[in-house]
Parts: C-alpha cells; structure tokens; sequence
C-alpha cells in the first residue's frame, strides 16, 4: 500500500508541476501580448492624429474613392 500511495503522490507532483511550467508560459504569452497591443494602439492614436491633421474639417463628410 505504501507504494500506492508513492506512486500517487509522484504523480501528483507530476501534474503540479506541468501546470506549474504552463502558468509561465502562458503568462509568457500574455505579457507579449499586451506588449503587442499597447504598441498597436500607439500606432492607432498615430495614425488618428495623423488622419485627423491632413483633412480636420471633411473628417466624416468624404465619399469613398468608388463614387
């Protein structure tokens, strides 16, 4: 029985492990990610500011280039 219970416990520690390792890795990712996004909504408020200096006053009243 003792060795029941070795095995269980090995096991166990096992999987507390690889969930361990995954909580890394995916904040890991996360953390990239949010790298990722505060980049691109500089990028955005760039491109807004940009946008919004070449034609302030027709902002929204421009058709589309199709028309």
């Amino acid at each position: 029985m003792t060795e029941d219970i070795t095995n269980r416990l090995n096991s166990l520690e096992m999987m507390v492990a690889h969930q361990e390792q995954m909580l890394h890795e995916l904040s890991d990712v996360i953390t990239k990610q949010w790298t990722m996004i505060d980049g691109l909504k500089r990028e955005l408020s760039r491109l807004e500011a940009t946008k919004a200096d070449i034609d302030p006053e027709h902002e929204g009243d421009r058709r589309p280039p199709h028309y």
